[in-house]
């Protein structure tokens, strides 16, 4: 990726980072570092939650789905109930039969599989933040 090219800058924005895996939290790591996106990280649903209540101004969120606590749609479900401008991507490894239903349901804006692939990731995310810049 070459981040000479700006469109992947976010200076300025906060994305929060849902996620359990710590492979999966490496690697989000390392594909968000150059963006100059503020980094927040929840390990579970419910500190999601609560992380959002307390940061309100945070622009997006990369929910996963299979956590302990409080699972991703239940937390998509409450922040957006209380946040509905926060974009929220849910991403997981496993696709069951009917779960992207089931966020799309709970209020999720996209719906992604793992393996992400970097570029795809990048451009989802710059997607909803360039259209939060023109706003």
């Amino acid at each position: 990726m070459d981040f000479n090219d700006t469109s992947y800058l976010w200076d300025g924005k906060t994305v929060l980072i849902v996620e359990d895996n710590e492979t999966s939290s490496i690697y989000f790591e390392a594909a968000l570092r150059k963006t100059k996106a503020q980094l927040i990280w929840a390990k579970n649903g419910l500190d999601a939650v609560e992380i959002v209540r307390k940061n309100p101004q945070i622009d997006l969120i990369l929910m996963d789905i299979n956590m302990p606590k409080m699972d991703g749609i239940e937390a998509t479900r409450i922040i957006k109930t209380e946040f509905p401008s926060i974009i929220i991507v849910v991403q997981t490894a496993f696709v069951l039969s009917g779960e992207e239903k089931l966020c799309m349901a709970a209020g999720c804006d996209e719906f992604i599989t793992k393996p992400i692939r970097l570029k795809y990731l990048l451009d989802t995310i710059n997607h909803y933040l360039a259209a939060a810049k023109t706003i």
